[in-house]
């Protein structure tokens, strides 16, 4: 392990790591098998496990949840499940446990422990926080929060896309991390989208004020305003957002603006648990616009695309009807 790493992990134990330095770390670990075991004789041999103080433990638990909860940029059918199993979304008690937990997690740590909850493709799910706090997840979704809220402030973290509805509560400000920013707001309605594997993630803010956390700089919201940040280049931009069409998923409609077709299949995977293949790469770059209604089917979408395509193409189903090729 380089000196560099060391700094990184020990500035992260005691908070002190900028949003780049902390994804800076998370790539490191996960990079190779190797990294992971010198990261795990690392806090071995310096004992972080017993001396913990309370915030430096919180910044361990987040850690190894953000560790765990990073998802594969790749669909992820590779999970197959029974039917209810994913209609109750996978509601998982402490799985801070992915790679190390039981090694080095103390019992004195056990009430750090947060509750995760996975929604599959082509699901969604809806949970209720000890605060009043409702949340409406998408499908392909994780959702970490803490069984009760014991400190000055609300903690989660999503990597997905969900509608908050947060209790009022100005003492106690309500935190969402997310993998590129984090989300500051005290009792408000929004919509929040964050997939690692999309091009742009966006807020639209519903009811009263949030404000944004990404790469140093703070960004301000009033009802109606939309934050948007480009995942590639990093770049961030305040306009004004189409409320309905925002939380259109949430009732069971699709809302395309703008997007290519690439963009289009991570969209439609989600929402109906195929896996869709493009066979041309001249196909991926072709942007479309549109909106359907709950109950349009997957081939009536692609249908509706395949006519207003400037680009003709065909698709074909596999005989299972898990696996579209657009060619």
């Amino acid at each position: 392990m380089n000196t560099m790493s060391e700094e990184l992990i020990k500035g992260y134990l005691n908070g002190t790591l900028s949003q780049a330095e902390e994804r800076e770390l998370l790539a490191w670990i996960k990079e190779s098998e190797d990294n992971l075991k010198a990261f795990k004789q690392f806090l071995s041999d310096h004992q972080f496990s017993q001396s913990l103080g309370d915030e430096t433990s919180q910044a361990w638990a987040k850690l190894k949840l953000k560790l765990a909860s990073q998802p594969e940029r790749k669909s992820s059918r590779v999970l197959q499940l029974p039917r209810w199993v994913r209609v109750a979304a996978i509601a998982v008690v402490a799985l801070l446990a992915g790679f190390f937990v039981n090694q080095f997690l103390q019992p004195d740590m056990s009430a750090l422990a947060l509750n995760e909850i996975v929604v599959p493709n082509g699901e969604k799910a809806q949970v209720r926080l000890s605060d009043g706090t409702v949340v409406y997840l998408n499908a392909g979704t994780t959702f970490s929060y803490p069984a009760a809220f014991t400190q000055k402030q609300r903690e989660v973290i999503l990597v997905g896309e969900a509608f908050f509805e947060v209790s009022k509560d100005r003492s106690k400000p309500f935190i969402i991390e997310t993998p590129d920013f984090d989300v500051r707001v005290t009792g408000t309605s929004f919509n929040l989208k964050t997939y690692p594997e999309d091009h742009e993630n966006s807020l639209t803010l519903h009811s009263g004020s949030v404000e944004i956390t990404q790469a140093g700089k703070n960004y301000q919201l009033n009802p109606g305003d939309q934050y948007t940040l480009n995942t590639e280049t990093h770049q961030a931009s305040v306009g004004k957002g189409n409320l309905a069409k925002s939380r259109l998923w949430n009732e069971g409609g699709i809302y395309l603006e703008n997007l290519d077709l690439e963009e289009i299949a991570r969209v439609l995977e989600r929402k109906f648990d195929v896996e869709l293949i493009i066979a041309k790469e001249e196909l991926k770059v072709i942007r479309y616009n549109g909106q359907f209604k709950a109950h349009e089917s997957l081939e009536e979408v692609l249908h509706v695309i395949q006519k207003t395509s400037p680009v003709k193409f065909d698709y074909e189903l596999n005989e299972t009807k898990d696996q579209i090729t657009i060619h």
